[in-house]
């Protein structure tokens, strides 16, 4: 491998392993309650060096004994910056040969980018590459055999970088289940300023966050029945049309009223990233049902992906801030969709990978407030548009309905449990691809309803008469 430099290889006894020295994660606690039941594994380290200025950190973990036959790497959420420990972790107890990178650079943020194009193209899809070549050429050699699926099962940073992998690399994975994807890195972290400047375009357009329950009931009220059932889920908020205006003050502020400063930042916020000069539409808005997580975008300081990527990428300027220098959704949007910078978005065009027969299975929140639903949604329909005939047996998404921006832990406190892997195995064994599926929402550490979930555009929709809680009462519509 021209690009690989082989740092070691060793074989680690089960219950051995110990995390490197300010590793991700790293810590007693984390220590004795996530590596010190590993089984035996062979460890790989590698160096990658495809450019002058690169240095990805590679690692795979072969299982010494009772290999599933299969290859599932690991990602890195945000800007990455290190080698997931625990995915590597998660990954060998099931029984599989799997693979993690830093995605060419140390520590969070982007600041790498700064003068450094080369290392920008290896977070955008270069490291992901070059550790599936490392975990390939690994698995055959200690195996000496090849995986027998090589899939990706994950939510975020891996996702990304699966979908990068196969629109260049089209051999690369067999069957590969994306949640809360980031296909659109440049318009998504508009879309997070887009908020944010909303929220802060004067002192009084903050909507306390006091309020944001008073703006989530509204929203149940004109909506919630839309599926035929209140029952504090908003199935369909593309068709949910709601004015903030119907809460605006009479007379000054109140605590059960919005000013009107406050009522337009909600309607902005409901409104898609928009160009001032040309109305053309750059990214989608967070949608009605997703108010009570707004302050993760419309808090204090700016989403730092967003902010991040606007300081580093576009602007090149550290101490660039949007409350000194707001975006300009016209001139820095054009900035920001610059070629050196379109590397670390995924085109929307898969053919070569579902003409080898790979499948692709997209889960999105509609809910989610770290990135608008609009990403998966709009990447679905391009896929789909390219593909052709092929999308039919091809790829599915479902939009789940009040989930936020990644499927829960099936033991979560809270959250939205999407049986992903059980969905890929169902799709492997019949060779038919999902119309609809079931998902656990959890609360406050139970399960508190299962709720089908259609194919997209579709919506689930109740037909009673039964427990509005169970997935047999409601159709597809």
């Amino acid at each position: 491998m021209p690009n690989i430099t082989i740092t070691s290889a060793a074989e680690v006894p089960a219950g051995a392993f110990t995390l490197p020295p300010g590793a991700q994660g790293a810590g007693p606690a984390a220590q004795a309650s996530v590596y010190a039941t590993l089984p035996a594994f062979c460890r790989v380290t590698a160096v990658a060096r495809p450019s002058a200025d690169s240095e990805i950190a590679l690692e795979v973990w072969l299982p010494a004994a009772n290999w599933n036959t299969r290859f599932q790497p690991v990602g890195n959420g945000l800007w990455g910056g290190s080698l997931n420990y625990q995915g590597l972790a998660a990954m060998l107890q099931r029984g599989y040969a799997t693979a993690s990178n830093d995605t060419g650079h140390r520590g969070p943020g982007a600041s790498f980018a700064v003068g450094h194009p080369e290392k920008v193209v290896d977070f955008g899809y270069r490291a992901f590459h070059e550790m599936t070549l490392l975990a390939k050429g690994a698995i055959e050699r200690f195996y000496e055999r090849r995986p027998s699926l090589s899939l990706v099962d994950q939510c975020g940073g891996a996702s990304r970088g699966a979908l990068a992998e196969v629109n260049r690399h089209p051999d690369g994975f067999d069957i590969i289940a994306a949640s809360g994807i980031d296909p659109e890195t440049t318009r998504h972290s508009m879309g997070q300023l887009w908020v944010w400047q909303a929220a802060h375009k004067t002192r009084e357009s903050v909507i306390p966050q006091e309020k944001l329950p008073l703006l989530h009931q509204a929203v149940l009220e004109a909506c919630d029945g839309h599926d035929g059932i209140a029952d504090g889920i908003i199935a369909d908020p593309l068709s949910c049309k709601v004015d903030p205006g119907v809460l605006q003050c009479r007379a000054g502020d109140a605590a059960d009223c919005l000013t009107a400063a406050q009522v337009e930042t909600a309607r902005t916020i409901y409104s898609p990233v928009t160009n001032p000069r040309t109305n053309d539409v750059l990214f989608g808005p967070l949608l009605p049902g997703s108010e009570l997580g707004w302050a993760s975008q419309a808090g204090p300081e700016p989403f730092g992906y967003g902010t991040d990527f606007f300081r580093y990428l576009v602007m090149k300027d550290p101490s660039w801030h949007p409350r000194t220098r707001p975006v300009d959704f016209d001139r820095d949007a054009a900035l920001a969709d610059a070629p050196q910078n379109l590397v670390v978005n995924v085109e929307p065009n898969v053919n070569g990978y579902f003409d080898r027969g790979g499948k692709l299975l997209i889960v999105g929140g509609w809910a989610d407030v770290a990135i608008a639903p609009a990403s998966n949604t709009n990447f679905y329909e391009r896929v789909v548009g390219n593909a052709g005939a092929r999308a039919e047996r091809s790829v599915r998404l479902f939009m789940v309905p009040g989930m936020l921006h990644c499927p829960a832990a099936p033991n979560a406190a809270n959250g939205h449990v999407v049986p992903t892997a059980e969905i890929l195995e169902a799709w492997l064994r019949t060779g038919t691809p999902p119309e609809s599926i079931v998902v656990s929402r959890r609360v406050n550490g139970a399960e508190e309803r299962k709720m089908l979930v259609c194919r997209y555009p579709r919506v689930a929709q109740y037909i009673g008469p039964g427990d509005p809680k169970s997935p047999d009462n409601y159709a597809c519509r």
